[in-house]
Parts: structure tokens; C-alpha cells; sequence
């Protein structure tokens, strides 16, 4: 983690300008083209759910302005961002919030998500939150293909968590296509910056689905 020097900070005039808001807070709605990552997923024993869990963090930890936060007054940067995600496990109706460490291997994140569900003992781990705000909330809504949504809200106007969720895919134009949205802060997170995650999650979506063995 690098404190942020606010003297020589390119953003800070920015930065200074949103955090005047009472909620600086916004939320963006895409259809991301998922297409062959079902597939690829299915033969590479991996759920879709943690390959899209591993997509999401990994393309957020590609743009390095998702990696500030505000800590005790002053603002830092972390290293990378790790997933913190809802389930619903076996018969269950009622989520479960699951953190997991993310790491650069599909197949060993996969494992790792896998095992945090079956051992979680809590519908909250509210510990792994202690002191830490290196995160990235996601969850889904696969029984609804939502054209927006909204999050809950903390009043904390210095919550720079993203948010991310998605709902239902469908099929269109021979496409395979999912529902997103995500919520930033506007101290930190402009338009470029959203962008810059759009394409980076489709760039590893799609390099990710390609991977998989013809």
C-alpha cells in the first residue's frame, strides 16, 4: 500500500471537488459479451460464477485508479483488490458473504473460492473487513436479466468499495450476453476510468473464452 502524496497528485483538485458532495456515488449499466465462457468454464472444471468473480477483479486490478481508497484522512493505494462476494450454498435462501485472496490463476482462485464456501462457518465474516478496505463487492442476480439495479448505501461519502453485480445472461444475435453494473465513487472513478474496465473485463473475457482446447 503507497500513501498518496496530495501535493503533487494529478487528481487531487478532482478529488477535492466530488468529495464536496453528500454522495458522490454513481452507477453504470452494460451488457457484457460473455460469449464462450460458459463453455470454457464447463471444460475446465471451474464455475462460471468464480470465472466471472475472477474476471471482474482481475480487469478492476488493470486500472489502477479502482485501487485508491481513503484510510484515516489520507489516500492510499493498494497493490491489488480481492474479492469479497455473495453465495447461496446447497439448499440455503439466505446469502452468505464470501472473501476470498485473489490470485492470477483461474484454476487456483477456483479452488480457493470452492473451499471458502464449503468452510464458511457464518453467513457474515464481518473480521475479514477489519482494517481493510482493499475490496471489491460483488454479487448476482442470475433469475433476473436487469436492464439497472442499485446498491445499498453507506453515507460514508469516502466508501470508494466498488460495487458489481450481474444478473441473468440471455442469448442475442448468436451473442451471449450478461447483464452488469457497477457502482464507484466519483472522488476517484471518472467515465474514462469505467471504460477502461468495460474493455478491459471483455478483452480477458474474450481472451479467457478463446483459450479454451477446439
Amino acid at each position: 500500500m503507497e500513501e498518496i502524496c496530495m501535493e503533487t497528485w494529478d487528481r487531487r483538485e478532482h478529488f477535492q471537488f466530488f468529495l464536496r458532495n453528500d454522495l458522490p456515488f454513481y452507477n453504470v449499466n452494460f451488457n457484457a459479451d460473455i460469449t464462450g465462457l460458459r463453455e470454457h468454464a464447463k471444460g475446465a472444471s471451474v464455475s462460471l460464477s468464480a470465472a466471472l468473480i475472477y474476471l471482474v477483479t482481475k480487469s478492476l486490478n488493470m486500472v489502477p485508479n479502482f485501487l485508491y481508497r481513503v484510510l484515516g484522512g489520507k489516500v492510499v493505494r493498494y497493490e491489488r483488490l480481492h474479492p469479497q462476494f455473495t453465495c447461496l450454498r446447497g439448499d440455503e435462501e439466505l446469502f452468505r458473504l464470501i472473501s476470498v485472496e485473489f490470485c492470477d490463476d483461474l484454476a487456483e482462485f477456483d479452488r480457493s473460492v470452492k473451499r471458502a464456501i464449503d468452510e464458511s462457518d457464518a453467513y457474515f465474516n464481518v473480521g475479514m473487513l477489519a482494517h481493510r478496505s482493499d475490496f471489491v463487492f460483488i454479487s448476482s442476480l442470475p433469475w433476473i436479466p436487469f436492464t439497472g439495479i442499485d446498491h445499498t448505501l453507506s453515507l460514508n461519502k469516502e466508501d470508494a468499495i466498488p460495487r458489481v453485480s450481474w444478473g441473468r445472461f440471455f442469448e442475442q444475435g448468436g451473442r451471449t450476453l450478461l447483464p452488469c453494473n457497477i457502482r464507484v465513487n466519483h472522488i476517484f472513478i471518472d467515465g474514462l476510468h469505467v471504460g477502461r474496465f468495460y474493455e478491459t473485463f471483455q478483452e480477458e473475457t474474450r481472451r479467457l473464452a478463446d483459450s479454451s482446447p477446439r
